[in-house]
């Protein structure tokens, strides 16, 4: 089989912006060969690197040695513990204090000079990223180095932009979306990450002015509302990035004409990775990436590859269009039917979360939260200041009403994981607490 390189870009080029100043290509590449000759003797690793320039050293220093990372979508110590019992003598490694660390990871960036990239074998199984768990039990997915590194070529070709970028994200690396379109992007596009806090929408303009034009910007319909809605000051943005849930027409509306971006939408998932986009304001249907096949059966689609090893069938519907595009339906779960009505949850959560004063929320079906059947929607919903009769009213001016949801609670924050999505435990959980 054959190998190629990790990097695949020039030495001197910038790789990343850190608090110790911009990084090289080349001093990143020192850097991940210092870290792989500290790391465990294992098969497995766990990275659990906050700092993003750490978690990308450990990543490639892991796939160096040979070794497979594990990323789990959640990282608290029960989930590692679970983890660490299905997959008998995984190490960790992580850069903060975590009482089950086999390593602690200090690494300063750009401290061991320059080197040349690591090559990798296209067929070694460098990652297994779980899902989220928002729709069951987090699952594994296998991801050789073959298939990430031939589909970050198109990830890069995505940007539209010849020349050096800086790019800033709101998403990190150990899930499937921030893996592809953060650290893999770096390793081919010539785009320096940010790697400094990104945490507020005030340190994300921050950052955004750092890098100087153009950027991009990779983040969620959740993160980029928090930032226009925020009183932080709207730097220029060349490209946004989004993904994890649809984003609602007003926000890209907003987006293009504070930020002057382009938006370019994102679909993908855990089992095969980023499968096709769109440009919301120009077009509904989503066109596919060249780099997997389709397969279409009255709603169903199945994609295929060689680096996939299996055929994927897709949990979204589909509506073929013209020319090779299509109308994303929506997941069959996620259709519901009140009153021999039919809706769709993720239509009423862009309506909801496109009402003025609201900052977040969320439809669910009781029963899909193992919660007794009661003939109606209920809904979760962060907006300071309103009640829920203020939201219901309307609602109301958009939707059936078979579809207003009862009850509708307005709560602080919704539970969120670091890639923006709930979980059902975790909506279950805030939905059985008691009315206010």
């Amino acid at each position: 089989m054959s190998r190629v390189p990790a990097i695949g870009r020039d030495a001197t080029e910038d790789f990343a912006h850190t608090p110790h100043g911009r990084i090289s290509v080349g001093a990143f590449c020192a850097d991940v060969q210092a870290v792989a000759e500290t790391l465990p003797a294992t098969h497995h690793v766990i990275n659990l690197c906050q700092d993003r320039y750490r978690f990308m050293a450990c990543f490639f220093a892991a796939a160096l040695r040979g070794q497979t990372t594990l990323l789990p979508a959640r990282r608290e110590a029960d989930a590692i513990a679970s983890l660490r019992a299905t997959y008998p003598g995984a190490r960790v490694v992580a850069d903060t204090a975590f009482d089950d660390a086999d390593q602690q990871l200090t690494l300063t960036p750009g401290e061991h000079g320059t080197a040349a990239s690591p090559l990798l074998a296209t067929d070694q199984l460098v990652a297994l990223p779980f899902t989220s768990g928002s729709t069951g039990e987090p699952q594994p997915h296998a991801k050789t180095w073959g298939m990430l590194a031939r589909w970050r070529q198109s990830h890069a070709g995505s940007l539209r932009e010849t020349g050096p970028m800086g790019l800033v994200a709101t998403v990190p690396c150990w899930h499937m979306y921030g893996l592809e379109w953060v650290m893999l992007l770096a390793t081919s596009a010539p785009v320096t990450v940010w790697c400094g806090p990104d945490f507020f929408p005030e340190d994300v303009a921050a950052a955004i002015r750092a890098l100087g034009s153009p950027v991009a910007l990779v983040s969620t319909p959740f993160h980029l509302r928090h930032l226009m809605t925020s009183n932080a000051d709207k730097p220029p943005v060349h490209t946004v990035v989004s993904a994890t849930a649809p984003i609602e027409p007003s926000l890209v509306t907003r987006l293009e004409r504070e930020c002057g971006c382009r938006v370019l939408e994102i679909y993908g998932c855990t089992e095969a990775g980023t499968l096709a986009w769109r440009q919301p304001s120009s077009v509904s249907a989503w066109r596919f990436y060249d780099y997997v096949d389709l397969r279409y059966d009255n709603g169903t689609m199945t994609v295929s590859a060689p680096e996939l090893g299996s055929d994927v069938i897709l949990a979204d519907r589909f509506l073929p269009q013209d020319a090779n595009t299509w109308a994303l339906e929506g997941r069959a779960a996620d259709i519901v039917k009140i009153a021999g009505k039919r809706e769709s949850l993720t239509r009423l959560n862009a309506l909801l979360c496109s009402l003025d004063g609201v900052e977040d929320g969320v439809f669910y079906s009781p029963p899909a939260l193992g919660l007794p059947e009661t003939g109606r929607l209920g809904a979760l919903v962060v907006a300071p200041g309103l009640q829920p009769r203020d939201i219901r009213a309307a609602l109301a001016r958009q939707i059936d009403p078979a579809f207003l949801p009862r009850p509708l609670r307005v709560v602080e924050a919704l539970p969120r994981n670091h890639q923006s999505k709930l979980t059902q435990a975790d909506l279950r959980s805030l939905a059985l607490t008691r009315d206010g």
